[in-house]
């Protein structure tokens, strides 16, 4: 039973990712971009974009990209080994320049981006999910201009099974149980807490709370807004940071905490988590990301730096903590061996 209605009901074995693009059409993505190129993504983006879903669409395009990146680096390699000239790296002048070590530079970068990219798709709801209403949901209005990133995983246990290692997340808590050193390299102090059990003070999200992700003076976070640890068989949080509606990004709370405003006229999103049974064996964990600001439209810098930036860390953190609490959940042997034996 999920928190606002019922949600179909999937068969015992319900695959752990939602796949919407067989492996031939991930390959005929890859090649179209070493072929053609930029012209080669354009068509990849538009075969994704005939399923009518930002995440097929985008999924297609950073597949493409990978073969346009892998193209340029061949094409470069080849420069340097043999007599190949390259037509667009020759633009640069003969030999090996540095603009041509840039445009492979270029070319590693946009893999290594786009590796990221398709690893936090990989957790994609399921298209009922994503017509099913959240809690939280509501705090934008229907027609609202909103960017939007969604994820669900099947575990292969119950949601009391589940709901302990969320209730207890947060930096001045167990952690996001996601990369915990890359975390600290970028200034977070996160560090992993994988035992709910040692810490039974942690089990009391409510209502009202600020949930940390950087600690003071930055106070990066969000408060929740509703909850519940498993009342009437739910167990879903819902949280938003805003600086429109909270007045902390002026004046702080007693321990600095602080709506993220950056340089936009406001900035706000909403992180809506839920866990739900779909049989006796298995459960869904599900969540949902919306983000908006000021301006939306009328300065697309902003969005590409929202995009690209916060939405890269939060998709790649994202997909490695719902994994890293499902092995928990699920009990796996080497898991649990490496973190508390």
């Amino acid at each position: 039973m999920a928190a606002n209605g019922n949600l179909p009901e999937m068969p015992l074995g319900t695959p752990r990712f939602i796949d919407r693009f067989s492996k031939g059409q991930k390959v005929l993505f890859v090649v179209l971009g070493y072929v053609f190129g930029i012209i080669g993504v354009l068509i990849d983006w538009a075969i994704g974009h005939r399923k009518k879903m930002m995440e097929c669409s985008a999924e297609a395009i950073w597949y493409g990209l990978i073969g346009w990146g892998i193209d340029v680096v061949v094409r470069f390699i080849l420069g340097v080994t043999t007599d190949y000239v390259d037509p667009v790296q020759g633009l640069f002048g003969p030999g090996v320049t540095v603009w041509s070590v840039l445009w492979c530079i270029c070319g590693v970068c946009f893999i290594f981006l786009s590796m990221l990219w398709i690893y936090g798709l990989r957790t994609k709801m399921t298209d009922a999910e994503r017509a099913y209403v959240l809690k939280g949901d509501d705090h934008f209005s229907v027609d609202e201009k909103k960017l939007r990133y969604d994820a669900g995983i099947t575990v292969n246990a119950t949601p009391e099974q589940i709901w302990p290692y969320m209730q207890q997340a947060g930096q001045s808590k167990a952690g996001w149980y996601s990369f915990e050193r890359l975390e600290r390299f970028f200034t977070f102090d996160i560090r992993n807490h994988y035992d709910y059990s040692k810490y039974p003070e942690w089990q009391n999200l409510h209502v009202g709370e600020f949930q940390w992700f950087h600690q003071a003076p930055l106070s990066i976070g969000e408060w929740v807004t509703d909850c519940s640890n498993g009342e009437n068989g739910h167990y879903y949080w819902a949280a938003h940071s805003d600086t429109a509606t909270d007045p902390t990004w002026k004046n702080r709370g007693p321990e600095q905490e602080g709506a993220l405003r950056l340089w936009f006229k406001r900035f706000v999103w909403t992180w809506n988590w839920e866990v739900y049974p779909i049989n006796e064996k298995q459960s869904r964990f599900i969540y949902r990301c919306d983000c908006t600001f000021d301006p939306f439209l009328r300065t697309p810098i902003h969005k590409y730096f929202v995009v690209f930036i916060l939405g890269t860390a939060s998709i790649v953190m994202g997909r490695c903590c719902m994994e890293t609490i499902t092995k928990l959940s699920e009990g796996e042997r080497n898991f649990r061996k490496r973190y508390f034996d």
